[in-house]
């Protein structure tokens, strides 16, 4: 019994190998909803866990699990491969949902799926991370409500917290959009520029001129952003036409020549008297 009992104690456990942890991936910022002003691209950092990040093609033959880089798309369309944890998007102005997706070097999903999305805002407005920021005002400063002016008419106005672009992808993003001009109720055209409006050939008696902010889909801001002036058109005073008065300087002319003609004549005679 004693050797026995000493043969299966000295026989060698069997090694027993623990599972590694799967891969993790996190978006660390920007954070969900978030709207990017001023025109900048958008920046996404992220970090993953467990995995081994490298540049395309750089990995060995065949799938791995815990090696290969991270797919990028927007609105479901592949746009860039990464093999560092920050991306670098140029986007237009819009509202974009982003997935991050862990692959291996040869592009093979691992399973399960290891991913990450968010979904943000650009606009070349202010954002200063809210989803909106109002229109402080938009102000008329010439001319002033009331002047009496003639048919050419220009309207300076100054806005904050507002970009005026021309049309694009024709989306609805904070802070952006067009100026829209109305004469008398009635849409006149939109604005793009900071250029003062000009008008000419308005019909005589009393207009009033209304500047509203519009997005980029042409819909009012919520809540609105507008000013109005009010002005009366009134026409040139008629003048009577000069006259031709060609013939009578000839004549005049004629006169004159003769009368110097006549005094030198008489100047001349009087001398040899």
């Amino acid at each position: 019994m004693a050797v026995g009992l000493l043969l299966v104690c000295g026989f060698p456990a069997a090694t027993v190998r623990a599972t590694p942890p799967p891969p993790t991936l996190t978006i660390v910022s920007p954070a969900n909803n978030t709207v990017i002003g001023n025109g900048s691209p958008l920046v996404l950092l992220f970090a993953v866990e467990n995995f081994n990040l490298t540049e395309p093609g750089t990995g060995g033959p065949g799938p791995a699990t815990n090696e290969g880089h991270v797919n990028v798309y927007v609105e479901g369309n592949l746009r860039t491969v990464v093999g560092q944890p920050t991306v670098v998007l140029a986007l237009e102005s819009g509202t974009y949902h982003v997935q991050l997706r862990l692959v291996s070097d040869n592009g093979t999903s691992l399973t399960p799926d290891v991913s990450a999305s968010i979904t943000v805002t650009l606009t070349r407005g202010p954002a200063a991370g809210t989803p909106r920021i109002a229109v402080t005002y938009v102000e008329i400063l010439y001319p002033i409500p009331g002047d009496l002016w003639g048919d050419d008419i220009t309207i300076s106005f100054r806005i904050t917290n507002f970009t005026l672009v021309p049309p694009g992808r024709r989306v609805s993003v904070p802070n952006e959009g067009r100026l829209r001009v109305l004469v008398d109720g009635l849409v006149f055209k939109d604005l793009t520029s900071y250029e003062p409006a000009h008008f000419s050939d308005l019909p005589d008696g009393d207009h009033t001129v209304t500047l509203r902010l519009v997005d980029g889909v042409g819909q009012p801001l919520n809540p609105d952003a507008s000013d109005s002036t009010s002005f009366r058109v009134e026409g040139e005073q008629k003048v009577a036409p000069i006259p031709d008065l060609t013939p009578y300087l000839l004549t005049a002319q004629i006169g004159l020549g003769a009368a110097i003609v006549g005094v030198l004549y008489l100047h001349d005679w009087r001398r040899k008297r």
